[in-house]
């Protein structure tokens, strides 16, 4: 069985995420969980796992939300992308007398075959762009690139655009928050801007692959929003070559997801975690049984990101894990499993080998406090 096919049958009839910028600069942050890994790489819809669940994921787009985006794309992609081209002349400089524009999402089926032949068409234009020819295009909307995540190859799609006129190339991001007196909401700007730079990142890895110098690759991203409440659209450009960098250094770390999948018994799948006429107490139980199997790694920034964040953060709860208080206590305590543990070390229980470490000072800290509590009483 191939690599792909064993990770479509763990993910059986679970939900289906396509692998978008989006998705891969949201699971960048949980590289280090196994469960997240296995999910992202057999394409689980974890945002949509649980529903029906008391772990059901607590965000999502509205309807509201997903209308007024639609209706904000819509507007830009009109009279041939009449807007953006102001605002990047206006914004940026740009020159676009006669600026050539293309819509890969009209050019091929919305299929596993449309992506691969939307990549291969992105690569065919980027390489054009770097040769300068004069028949380059200047904007790619739904630009499609390849990439090797924890030993899978997939494809992902750029929620955006893609622009290149003289000198740099740069990529942005289209969103539907708006920008109030210079301002956004700073969550939601942070995604957006961590979107943008895996973005850049594949870019940059592209034109490494066609021979290119990827210091063609501008790391000023464009962010185009609504100014205010209307739809009137503004452009925004920031530095993130910071957030390339950290991009690039998770991704690296990712697990391989094939000797993950390798680790569980034949026929174990998320099948029955997604279905929804069964008791959802044993789909929260067969959950438990894959994570039991190949690990979590439960911090409190997956609450915002991770479908199964309520599902870890409540397993982290019943085992008293060191990362219930953040990321210092984790660092704090190397080797010790538990809060509960802590406890004991700091009054004075013996450590194991690998608490050793870290004992001598939690059972330091806990005859201060005993000292300093005595004290407070008599006084």
């Amino acid at each position: 069985m191939s690599s792909q096919s064993q990770l479509e049958s763990i993910r059986s009839t679970a939900p289906l995420r396509p692998p978008t910028v989006r998705v891969l600069a949201s699971y960048a942050d949980h590289t280090d969980c196994n469960l997240a890994s296995l999910g992202f790489a057999a394409r689980v819809d974890l945002d949509r796992l649980l529903v029906g669940t008391k772990f059901q994921a607590p965000f999502g787009q509205s309807p509201f939300a997903f209308s007024r985006g639609t209706n904000f794309e819509r507007l830009l992609r009109a009279n041939d992308y009449a807007t953006p081209l102001r605002l990047l002349q206006e914004k940026m400089g740009f020159a676009v007398t006669d600026a050539r524009t293309i819509n890969l999402r009209q050019v091929h089926a919305k299929n596993r075959d449309g992506m691969r032949l939307r990549a291969d068409d992105t690569r065919a234009l980027v390489r054009k762009i770097l040769q300068q020819h004069r028949d380059a295009i200047n904007l790619i909307d739904g630009a499609v690139l390849e990439a090797t995540i924890g030993g899978v190859a997939a494809h992902f799609e750029a929620d955006a655009l893609a622009a290149r006129f003289s000198g740099p190339i740069h990529a942005g991001e289209v969103k539907s928050f708006p920008v109030v007196d210079g301002r956004a909401d700073p969550d939601k700007l942070g995604a957006a801007l961590d979107q943008v730079s895996v973005y850049l990142l594949l870019t940059k890895r592209l034109v490494d692959d066609l021979g290119g110098n990827h210091a063609l690759v501008s790391p000023m991203a464009m962010l185009i929003t609504p100014c205010n409440v209307a739809l009137a659209p503004t452009l925004s450009v920031m530095d993130v070559t910071k957030r390339i960098a950290r991009t690039e250094r998770l991704l690296a770390t990712v697990p391989d997801a094939i000797a993950i999948a390798d680790s569980l018994p034949s026929g174990l799948n998320f099948s029955a975690v997604a279905d929804k006429n069964a008791d959802p107490g044993r789909r929260i139980d067969a959950l438990h049984d894959l994570a039991d199997r190949v690990g979590t790694a439960y911090s409190p920034n997956c609450i915002s990101t991770c479908g199964n964040a309520l599902f870890c953060r409540a397993r982290a709860l019943k085992a008293a894990a060191p990362t219930l208080s953040g990321p210092n206590a984790v660092r704090l305590l190397p080797g010790v499993n538990s809060l509960i543990r802590a406890a004991e070390l700091s009054d004075g229980a013996n450590p194991s080998p690998q608490e050793r470490p870290v004992a001598e000072h939690l059972a330091r800290a806990g005859r201060l406090y005993d000292e300093a509590t005595l004290q407070a009483g008599r006084n």
